[in-house]
């Protein structure tokens, strides 16, 4: 991760929003986080225009991607691995785009099982379930449906922003979030939640779905861009100080852990963080966690850049 609903924010912003608990876990002096390198700019050979929202596939021979979330013409591409740095574009994920502007479709995720998720303005605002799954197949999106459950506000106003799957298919952390563009730039307020699958369409909220998270969600704060590792004791997200939006405004790329995959998670770690001029967005992390990409305003345009994990 992970959505964004850029066509709802001014254009300050350019984005809308492409992982039991006891008390050594919430002390941040004996909690071990992970670190990472110095960043690198992924090479996408081939690609003329922003790249947004990276989402690495569990094999890893597929980057996923969208362009500028402007709202208007917003679609997910794909590019093949060449190595860690380098990719060759393809094109359009086929099946997963609408055809007619102004449309969204964007922040791709997708599980071992080649199911894939993303968040789609179809038929937005008739139908408010805005999170869509179907099966990736050698750059196709196929039996494409809703994803249902209580997680889904159904209230105008409210969306999915962004959302981040398990390895195993069987987690989805959902990014609720609430906008309202005559009072607030971009999200007026979200949360974070997790849900367990029901089936290939369903998820239902886990009971202590707020005391997992409870750590992370802070109502200070807007959240998005969702990203659990494959051994599910990481947790990866975007966040900025809620209020009004200025050049001076921070976002950051955080971190918090856990050492068993069903208890809360730690405090969050700043990672990395950048000024809206540079601004830093929705972290992914190969399956082996030794490299974690996100895309960075560089030079007026949007790339992905990566960092190689420090082993410790």
């Amino acid at each position: 991760m992970r959505i964004k609903f850029i066509f709802l924010v001014s254009s300050i912003l350019l984005v809308t929003f492409s992982c039991t608990s006891n008390d050594n876990e919430n002390n941040n002096s004996q909690t071990i986080y992970p670190e990472f390198g110095s960043e690198i700019e992924v090479t996408i050979n081939g690609l003329t225009f922003d790249a947004m929202e990276p989402f690495i596939s569990p094999n890893g021979n597929y980057l996923f991607f969208n362009n500028l979330n402007d709202g208007i013409n917003t679609k997910l591409y794909y590019a093949t691995k060449v190595n860690d740095s380098t990719f060759n574009f393809v094109g359009e994920l086929i099946g997963a785009n609408q055809s007619k502007a102004p449309h969204l479709d964007a922040v791709a995720d997708m599980d071992a099982n080649g199911n894939f998720y993303w968040t789609s303005t179809r038929n937005y605002p008739t139908e408010l379930n805005n999170l869509f799954h179907g099966t990736f197949s050698s750059g196709n999106i196929n039996a494409i449906g809703r994803v249902q459950g209580d997680f889904n506000r159904n209230t105008p106003g409210w969306l999915v922003m962004d959302h981040g799957i398990s390895l195993d298919g069987q987690y989805l952390y959902f990014n609720n979030a609430r906008f309202d563009d005559v009072n607030c730039l971009g999200p007026c307020e979200t949360t974070i939640g997790v849900a367990k699958r029901i089936n290939a369409s369903t998820f239902s909220t886990l009971p202590n779905s707020t005391s997992i998270l409870q750590n992370i969600n802070d109502p200070n704060y807007i959240y998005y861009a969702p990203c659990i590792s494959s051994d599910n004791l990481e947790f990866y997200y975007t966040r900025f100080l809620k209020g009004e939006i200025t050049s001076n405004t921070v976002f950051e790329i955080c971190v918090a852990v856990r050492s068993h995959p069903m208890s809360s998670f730690s405090v969050p770690k700043v990672l990395f963080s950048e000024t809206i001029s540079n601004l830093i967005e929705a972290p992914t992390l190969t399956v082996d966690k030794k490299i974690i990409y996100y895309h960075k305003k560089i030079a007026e345009s949007y790339k992905i850049v990566m960092r190689f994990r420090i082993e410790q």
